[in-house]
């Protein structure tokens, strides 16, 4: 654009030079006539009949005029184009515009009509110490008119020319960068689960760069399933072990065996938290698993019917698709989890409502919400519910693991759950989980 309204300018500046030049080449031609066509007669005054070639002289007040004025030796009264008629135009002092060596000056001044005129003055010896002064002037606001108007369309031209500049520009780099979109949107499909791989037809520029990233790709694949094999195995290899401590224990009597049977049970506690996180954790920076909400919910809540006969289990879940950007293993321990709480405390009622929403960053996500009418929990004993193995009633059977365990799958998947009142007066659990990208 920057050399466009270059090419604008230079174009301008030498049809302005051009012009000019020929304006003033012009002027000098119709002052050779005008000396040409005036002379003095017997009684020493000027006569003639000039015709300069333009009719414009003939108009009054048309902004081109000629004059012929006696200076010396001349008796009589000046010599006017019949535009000029008994007007004057103005005629700056010698010492300000002074004669150049072929004895004429030019000079821009204000005509009798108002319009700028460009006049080029001469004086001539008609012979004998006869001198005339000879003044040719030409409408300077037309030819100012006339740069000012090619100044115009040359603009339209060039405005028009960078525009149509832009957009090839524009549609060329939209088509070789298209292929480079292609790739960022095969990539998002990948992140989100819904392929495996970087598929479809590249560039030869592009196609090396695609394979890399496939290569890139399975063997992150690789990686990830040779730790999750090894980690299997050394959970495996440790859960028979561990077993038999756990049933020597139980086996014995006295506090040291009640000890050990408490460790080890931590043991095999750590081992399959841990190994659940790092499963979590490996998804979550490779492939990403994608998990259909609502067979899923309906499947559990059927079940949770089935085993709890004398409670109303209500589900609500929004009619647009949800899909949970996880594994299905996970989803039903959360929510069987819930359930399973929700059941043991509810004394009639249960409601179980799902939807879309928003989670931190701005993401897509999906709410669970699990309320019953049980007594609930205070608020100050909230998140010590959270806490694993932590029982608020003792005399309810149970572990103490249900929301703890909830709690942790929740925030491996970047999720958040939170703790309230129910309607009814019983307890409500939120959760937020992400949602896959539809």
């Amino acid at each position: 654009m920057a050399a466009i309204a270059l090419l604008g300018w230079l174009l301008i500046g030498l049809y302005r030079n051009d012009s000019a030049r020929g304006f003033a080449n012009l002027q000098e031609a119709q002052l050779f006539n005008l000396v040409g066509a005036v002379s003095v007669d017997d009684a020493g005054e000027l006569h003639g009949t000039p015709n300069l070639g333009n009719t414009r002289f003939l108009e009054p007040l048309s902004g081109w005029y000629w004059r012929v004025q006696p200076v010396e030796g001349i008796a009589g009264a000046p010599v006017v184009s019949p535009s000029l008629g008994t007007d004057q135009f103005e005629r700056p002092p010698l010492s300000e515009r002074p004669y150049d060596r072929q004895f004429r000056r030019h000079w821009i001044g204000d005509g009798p009509g108002g319009e700028e005129v460009r006049v080029l003055e001469s004086e001539i010896d008609l012979g004998g110490g006869r001198i005339a002064r000879f003044q040719v002037a030409g409408n300077q606001t037309e030819f100012e008119y006339s740069v000012r108007d090619f100044a115009r369309r040359v603009g339209l031209l060039l405005s028009a020319f960078g525009l149509g500049v832009v957009l090839i520009n524009v549609a060329i780099l939209l088509a070789g960068l298209r292929p480079l979109d292609h790739a960022r949107s095969a990539l998002a499909a990948i992140r989100s689960g819904e392929a495996t791989s970087l598929k479809g037809r590249f560039p030869s520029e592009i196609q090396p760069l695609v394979d890399e990233m496939n290569a890139l790709i399975d063997n992150n694949k690789r990686i990830v399933e040779r730790a999750r094999t090894q980690v299997g195995n050394l959970a495996h290899s440790l859960k028979t072990p561990l077993s038999v401590l756990v049933n020597e224990a139980g086996a014995k009597a006295g506090p040291s065996a009640a000890v050990v049977q408490e460790q080890t049970r931590a043991m095999d506690y750590q081992i399959q938290h841990y190994l659940k996180r790092a499963r979590i954790a490996a998804q979550r920076e490779s492939i990403i698993f994608r998990t259909d909400i609502r067979p899923v919910t309906e499947k559990l809540v059927s079940v949770m019917r089935k085993l709890n006969p004398d409670k109303k289990i209500a589900l609500r879940i929004s009619s647009e698709p949800l899909v949970f950007m996880g594994e299905k293993e996970d989803l039903e321990e959360v929510l069987g989890n819930l359930m399973e709480n929700a059941s043991k405390w509810a004394r009639e009622a249960i409601e179980l409502d799902i939807e879309r929403t928003r989670i931190t960053g701005g993401r897509s996500g999906i709410r669970l919400r699990v309320d019953d009418d049980g007594p609930g929990i205070a608020a100050e004993l909230r998140e010590e519910a959270l806490k694993r193995g932590k029982r608020l009633d003792e005399t309810v059977p149970g572990t103490g693991l249900g929301l703890a365990i909830v709690a942790e799958t929740v925030a491996a998947y970047g999720g958040e759950i939170e703790l309230g009142e129910s309607k009814s007066g019983g307890l409500s659990v939120i959760i937020t989980l992400p949602a896959a990208a539809q």
